[in-house]
C-alpha cells in the first residue's frame, strides 16, 4: 500500500512575495561588501 500523496503549491500571492524575497536576497549578495564595511564603520 502506497502512503498518501500530497502536493503543495504557492498561491499567486505567495509567488509574488517569493519573487520579491529573491530580489532582496540578490541585492544583499551583490552589496554584502558594502554592508559589512558600513557595519565596521558604525562599530568604530
Amino acid at each position: 500500500m502506497a502512503p498518501p500523496h500530497v502536493e503543495y503549491s504557492l498561491t499567486p500571492l505567495g509567488e509574488e512575495i517569493c519573487d520579491r524575497v529573491e530580489g532582496l536576497a540578490d541585492w544583499i549578495e551583490t552589496n554584502l561588501p558594502r554592508l559589512l564595511q558600513a557595519q565596521r564603520q558604525a562599530a568604530e
